[in-house]
């Protein structure tokens, strides 16, 4: 794999849905992006990551904890997420990038950065999971991440100004594939068709699920943890109730 293939978190506290969300403690004292970012340690391999965060006051708390944990963090433009990731690819020499939202507290890097050989075999722009036929991004599922090249957000950034794909940084790209060459391969793991399952994480009714849900899964391995919430969410339908009323709620 490639050297100058890089993962980049973004995070910020800003969320109007859950402010703070990303530094409130989680499972035990830790919070999402502390259970993300040791996660990714021991998973990521050589691979180098960096959280991409914000230049307002309210996340030097983001900082803080990149700090403590000894993880790179570069401070870019709020609303403008696609100009706050070229910026942090280009400040660490990625050429490659695997783009990971930290409001994800099963994310499974396993599995996303297979999408990073996608990218290099193919020569693609983009490579994703699909659910149903769509980039699993534009769903609720929150497992995976995308890889994308820094050169197509680069021509992203040159064809539109429009501030729906300047915050929802990959969107300009899968939205006009016939400026960009697009691979999705059925998300892994039973997952390919589930529409019906949120473990993203935006409100305090998802917080306090996934909370409980961290609590039966959250401390096993890749592949396990995703064949148990599967499993755990396939047997209590309560669960998928809640779910499907925060799908409704936050519609993409």
């Amino acid at each position: 794999m490639a050297h100058n293939s890089g993962i980049i978190i973004q995070a910020r506290t800003g969320s109007s849905r859950l402010p703070g969300k990303m530094t409130l403690p989680f499972a035990g004292d830790k919070n999402l992006l502390e259970l993300m970012l040791t996660d990714f340690r021991q998973t990521a391999g050589d691979i180098p990551f960096v959280v991409a965060t914000t230049d307002k006051p309210g996340d030097d708390a983001i900082v803080a904890v990149c700090r403590n944990l000894d993880v790179p963090c570069y401070r870019g433009p709020e609303q403008d997420v696609l100009k706050r990731f070229i910026l942090t690819a280009e400040q660490y020499g990625f050429d490659n990038i695997i783009r990971v939202c930290a409001d994800n507290p099963f994310f499974d890097l396993v599995s996303t950065l297979r999408l990073l050989n996608v990218l290099e075999e193919t020569k693609c722009d983009y490579a994703g999971f699909s659910i149903n036929g769509k980039p699993s991004i534009k769903t609720h599922i929150g497992l995976w991440g995308e890889a994308v090249t820094l050169g197509s957000l680069v021509k992203a950034s040159r064809l539109t100004a429009d501030p729906k794909f300047r915050e929802h940084v990959t969107n300009y790209l899968y939205s006009n594939p016939e400026d960009f060459q697009i691979i999705v391969k059925p998300a892994p793991y039973g997952f390919h068709n589930r529409e019906d399952l949120r473990f993203t994480l935006d409100t305090e009714g998802d917080f306090k699920l996934h909370q409980q849900l961290y609590r039966m899964a959250g401390y096993l391995p890749i592949p396990d943890r995703l064949f148990e919430l599967l499993k755990i969410t396939d047997e209590n339908e309560h669960f998928r109730i809640i779910m499907q009323v925060e799908i409704k709620r936050n519609s993409k």
